[in-house]
């Protein structure tokens, strides 16, 4: 693909229009990738140490192609060269680019499949996994879902609880890391509830949250369902611009995974 930047020039364009309600979900399919020289350099040196530190090659290359992806997006957003970005993480270890922007990212991985939510100005949250997780899910109901998502899962026919399962847990993560503060969130605390065309999302009082500031958007992108949660206050309906990247040529020279 082209440049702007480690960017193609279509995607570079894009971020003239990420001020508002519009957000960017990047996303990059991890099978038949390998890693290469080019795309370890990016990291930092802390990234480099975790990135050896896996032992499976899959979990391994889920890592590299995470942040690969990461200071990809970001690098076209900022105008500033890929390993130059520094990040910090939140005391629930939430990532942020230091020195803070008014940029706001997320990321998420499953096998398969990385990740990538950004937005401007206002926090989001994002969440990946496979559809073939839902049996496991659906044994999990009781400590990953409140009372009254299991009421609605199961009251559903049997046929369509698979999907809802994977729609929650989705939707669960994606919020719990909007708000920045993961499993410190017990997720009991808050529960989804489908109309058409809109999910919404009653909060405990002790969350000091106001559900009708959220919206939320689902993305199926094969075997896979992508979540994102974003603080809208009391604006009009987000609206979301999904982008595959084949990540290539970072300049000259070997580019971070062989297309």
């Amino acid at each position: 693909m082209g440049r702007a930047g480690p960017l193609s020039r279509d995607c570079a364009d894009t971020y003239a229009g990420i001020a508002g309600l519009l957000f960017h979900l990047y996303y990059v399919r991890t099978e038949g990738l390998q890693a290469t020289p080019a795309a370890i350099s990016l990291l930092s040196a802390d990234e480099s140490v975790r990135y050896r530190r896996f032992i499976p090659p899959e979990k391994r290359l889920e890592y590299l192609v995470t942040r690969v992806l990461v200071r990809t997006v970001l690098s076209a957003a900022l105008g500033t060269p890929p390993g130059d970005l520094r990040f910090s993480c939140n005391e629930w270890g939430r990532p942020e680019v230091e020195p803070p922007t008014e940029l706001s990212f997320n990321i998420s991985h499953t096998p398969g499949l990385v990740v990538c939510a950004v937005r401007q100005g206002h926090t989001l949250g994002v969440d990946t996994e496979l559809f073939s997780r839902a049996p496991a899910l659906l044994e999990l109901a009781p400590q990953v879902f409140s009372r009254q998502e299991q009421a609605d899962l199961f009251a559903l026919p049997r046929e369509e609880r698979a999907h809802r399962a994977v729609v929650l847990w989705t939707l669960k993560e994606s919020y719990i890391k909007a708000r920045g503060r993961g499993l410190a969130i017990a997720l009991d605390l808050f529960s989804f509830h489908f109309s058409p065309g809109h999910i919404g999302i009653e909060v405990a009082p002790c969350l000091d949250d106001q559900g009708n500031r959220w919206e939320f958007r689902l993305v199926v992108l094969g075997p896979h369902l992508v979540a994102v949660a974003a603080d809208c206050g009391n604006s009009v309906a987000m609206s979301v611009n999904v982008t595959e990247l084949h990540l290539s040529a970072f300049g000259a020279g070997e580019p971070p995974f062989p297309d």
